[in-house]
């Protein structure tokens, strides 16, 4: 009976290392945050071309149309890793200023664009 409990006791402890070894690499996943990009146009019916980017990287293009039929104000969100970062935009000519903002983990930020037409 000692014999078998030890048997078994050796048994259980190497199955616990195995899956231990298996289950070690796992980890949880990276948090992420992200950001899209919203134009705030009051005065316009236009299609406004614009490029979008975080920490000075672009990492998207759309085309914002303003007032007009099949309107689109908002991008997609653009995944980024949580922390300070600084968002930038430009369309065409025109380039608004950059912003720095700072996301937590999971946060969802929808930045806006001040967008005059004359």
């Amino acid at each position: 009976m000692r014999r078998s409990a030890l048997a078994a006791s050796f048994a259980l402890a190497a199955c616990g290392a195995v899956c231990g070894a298996a289950c070690g690499g796992a980890s949880e996943p990276t948090p992420t945050a992200t950001v899209a990009f919203t134009i705030d146009a009051p005065f316009c019916g236009s299609r406004i071309p614009a490029q979008f980017s975080i920490d000075g990287v672009r990492v998207g293009a759309d085309t914002f149309v303003v007032h007009l039929a099949g309107e689109h104000l908002t991008t997609r969100a653009f995944t980024t890793s949580p922390g300070r970062h600084t968002l930038g935009a430009t369309a065409g000519y025109y380039t608004w200023p950059d912003t720095q903002v700072t996301l937590g983990p999971g946060q969802a930020l929808t930045h806006t664009l001040s967008f005059y037409c004359s």
